[in-house]
Order: C-alpha cells, then structure tokens, then sequence
C-alpha cells in the first residue's frame, strides 16, 4: 500500500509539472531561447516604413506584404489582435473595414424614386437623380450615382508602415546578439494620420510565409518573395529578409517602466520633435554600442 502511494504521488507531480505554464522560454519566440541563457535582453519596437527604397522588397507587383497579410485576416488563417499586448482578438471586419457605410434601403424595381433618395445596391449605396425614377438599374448612370456614403475596405496601398515588436537578446551561451521579432503591426494610413489597425504573432506569420513558399503553385510562391533589385537571382522570403535584418526600422519606443515613446519622453520635458528624431537614431547608436560592449564580456 506505502509502495501505491508513493507511486501516485510522483505521477501527481509529473501531471501538475507538465500542466504549468512554461517559464523557460517565451512561447511566442521564434529563436526559443532559455530565459537563463538571456544575459541582455530589451523589447524594441520599430516602425518599417515600407514606402523607403530599402523596404521596396515587401512591395512589388507581383508580392506584396500588405495584400499577403489582407488575405490571410479576411480568410481567417491570421488571427489579429487589438494593441502591442495582443491578447484581446478582433474580428476580420474590425480590422479590415476602415468605414462602415450608413445602412441604406435596399433598391426596389417596383418603386417610384425621387431625387437625393438614396438606395443600396450590390454593396455599394447609389443616389437618384432625377424624379420620376422608377424601373432603372442604380448602375445607370444616368439615373443615379454614387453616393458618398460607402463601406470603406482596408486596401494593401493603404498599409504604409508594419511596426516590428521585438526582443533584442544576447544569448551568453552563444556569445550572438538575436533579434527575436514576436509581433507585426498593421500600421494603416488615412487622412495623412498613421493608426495600427491590429498586431498578429510573427510566429503565426512566418508559419503562412513559409506553407505558401514550399508550394507547388508557383503564383502562391511568388507572393511571398522578398524582390532583390540589384540581383533577382538572390530574390529572398520576407521570412528571410526578416531573419537577416534586410528591412530598415526606425526606432519609436524601447522598453521603459513608463511605457512611454521616445517621442513622448521627450514632449513631456519640453523638448521639441526634430530632438526626438535625433534621440531616436542616437538610441540605435546605444544598442550597437552595448552589443560591441557584450561582446567583450
């Protein structure tokens, strides 16, 4: 009986040590490295603008970031969340719907419509232009036209920045520096205002970058393909592009107990915006200086 109890006492803490959450890695990093192992580590976020040459590689004709990440929320294989903590999920439309159109009536055939009398149609809202407007398709134009009040969808030229969350770590086992990218912001343009529409694991992304690289369609292929202009020979995935830091990320924040921007720190003591751009580039100069500084430890 002692020998049964004992037994079942160390399967109990068999089951209850393989039901905690793991606390030697992060579960949403992709290099998996051991916190114990971490002897520097900060999380930095990073805006790509993807309109500067040296980002023209996640825009092509044929490849697009945007349109690749577009697809994947609206079908659903991509799940995005709201903020840099993604924890809380949006649904496809929250994200990708910029402006939802008031509900108009829907077009009747059989009925007499009067001018600025408004209808909708296939999706889209029309407006009557004349009296007497009965029997005539809203896709005559000479009966009616658009309105202004429609249903705006997030397009791929919209998305003019992705913000890259990552975690710089120096792996002391290793003796290398890694940059263990965990999220991707959506960062959507309108009305000359810069706004993230929503943040998906990287993890999650480099999955989809990857299926759709091995695939046997060649067009799916295409479609991931980081564009090398100077060598097409040496065309990449944006996975590899990423892995080998081929993008250039300005930096807006790096982890602080305040959890405030660069350019936040700065407003708050007065300083003025073009100090905040300097302080930014004069942050990169800092991490490149600690990792010169690490490497002599």
């Amino acid at each position: 009986m002692r020998i049964i109890s004992v037994v079942l006492l160390c399967l109990g803490f068999i089951i209850n040590g393989y039901s905690q959450r793991d606390t030697i890695i992060n579960p949403n990093s992709v290099e998996k490295i051991p916190f114990y192992e971490q002897l520097y580590r900060f999380r930095v976020w990073r805006n790509v603008n993807l309109l500067e040459k040296q980002n023209a590689g996640f825009k092509s004709a044929k490849s697009d970031i945007g349109a690749f990440l577009i697809k994947a929320i609206r079908n659903g294989s991509l799940i995005a969340y709201d903020g840099d903590s993604v924890k809380a999920a949006k649904t496809p439309d929250e994200v990708l719907v910029l402006n939802a159109a008031v509900a108009s009536p829907a077009y009747e055939a059989t009925k007499n419509y009067v001018a600025s009398e408004e209808v909708s149609y296939k999706g889209q809202n029309y407006i009557s232009s004349r009296n007497d407007n009965s029997g005539h398709l809203p896709t005559d134009t000479q009966w009616w036209e658009l309105s202004g009040n429609q249903t705006e969808i997030l397009q791929p030229a919209q998305i003019k920045e992705l913000q890259i969350v990552e975690d710089v770590i120096f792996d002391k086992r290793r003796s290398r520096l890694y940059y263990d990218i965990l999220y991707v912001g959506i960062i959507v343009e309108k009305d000359g205002n810069y706004n993230p529409k929503g943040y998906v694991y990287y993890k999650d992304l480099v999955k989809l970058i990857e299926k759709a690289a091995h695939s046997k369609d060649l067009d799916e292929r295409d479609k991931v393909q980081w564009r090398n202009r100077y060598n097409p020979s040496e065309n990449k995935t944006f996975v590899d592009a990423f892995k080998l830091r081929l993008f250039h990320g300005v930096i807006e924040k790096v982890e602080n107990p305040d959890d405030r921007t660069i350019q936040q720190v700065y407003e708050m003591n007065g300083r003025t915006i073009g100090e905040s751009v300097f302080a930014r580039w004069e942050e990169e100069m800092k991490m490149m200086e600690k990792e010169h500084n690490l490497w002599e430890y």
